[in-house]
């Protein structure tokens, strides 16, 4: 009878133990479970849609057609960020005229601007049945921590634009010339490392003739035949001619800039090599087709053979 009476025991103590645990223990896969194990104490906007605000702003509240600029992360509810606004780059949209999810068109007319907070979103809200790709599974509730900065009407909004494109622009300029400086530098480098007697055009891209050919230099729309090798500046190798001839009209834009000029310099049964800074071949574009693999910003080098020339 002792040993009945303890296991009953024992069997009361398990399920009682186990009851607290789920007690302790939300189910963090939903919103609710989520506040709950947080502890956090949220506003509810309707069935399953809540928010927290965290800084309230001193500033005015957005309304339908008003530009706003946030600040944003967003993440599942285990932690996974899955999208952010950059640094120095914040995010802008137009309330009303669904540039957003409903949940943001609804969460934010809460928050004043100069507020902090965050967005709790079911997935009727937010992404739904179908979720983003691999990024946001189907049926996903969010959670976005939010910072409201400014409201414009659409001449700020014009002006905020037109400044930005300036900045960008700027931008963009400066990490060119970056780039072109960073290129000549290597190339002087390579040049040096191969003992490569090299001539450097105004264009930044350089040349050195290995065997001298004979007549006359080739002239704008000329045809030239050649055959090629081409290496990136570690040596790769990633097209070739493999021994067949290859012909252009130079000067046409048939072949990249570096070749139009470079090639400008080699006779009929010259031989040499093209040092080509990235502006002058493929710039920022990467190139994967046909096993020709080049990266971004790549500067390139030719050994090249020049067969024939035939006057325009």
């Amino acid at each position: 009878m002792k040993f009945k009476y303890l296991l009953a025991v024992l069997a009361s103590a398990l399920i009682s133990s186990s009851l607290l645990q789920a007690q302790a223990s939300p189910d963090t896969t939903t919103i609710e479970g989520y506040l709950a194990a947080h502890q956090i104490e949220a506003e509810t906007i309707e069935d399953g849609f809540y928010y927290q605000i965290d800084a309230v702003g001193r500033g005015n509240v957005p309304q339908t057609g008003d530009y706003v600029m946030v600040r944003y992360v967003g993440k599942l509810l285990d932690g996974t960020v899955f999208d952010r606004s950059e640094p120095g780059d914040p995010f802008v949209f137009q309330m009303g005229y669904r540039q957003v999810i409903r949940a943001w068109e609804k969460g934010i007319t809460f928050f004043p601007v100069g507020s902090k907070g965050q967005l709790f979103v079911p997935p009727h809200l937010g992404y739904g049945q179908s979720g983003v790709g691999r990024t946001i599974p189907p049926n996903s509730p969010l959670i976005f921590e939010l910072e409201v900065m400014r409201i414009m009407d659409f001449e700020a909004y014009d002006r905020y634009m037109e400044e930005l494109e300036r900045k960008e622009r700027e931008a963009f300029i400066a990490a060119q010339n970056q780039q072109f400086a960073d290129d000549k530098k290597m190339i002087h480098e390579y040049a040096a490392a191969n003992r490569l007697k090299t001539k450097r055009l105004p264009s930044g891209m350089s040349y050195a003739i290995k065997k001298k050919g004979k007549g006359s230099l080739p002239q704008e729309g000329d045809k030239m035949t050649v055959e090629y090798e081409g290496f990136l500046l570690d040596g790769t190798p990633f097209d070739s001619s493999k021994g067949k001839s290859f012909s252009f009209e130079l000067g046409k834009g048939k072949v990249i800039p570096g070749w139009d000029e470079g090639l400008r310099y080699f006779r009929k049964g010259s031989s040499g090599w093209l040092l080509i800074p990235s502006k002058m071949a493929y710039g920022p574009r990467s190139i994967e087709e046909e096993g020709i693999s080049i990266p971004a910003n790549a500067v390139l080098i030719f050994k090249i053979k020049v067969k024939n020339i035939e006057a325009d």
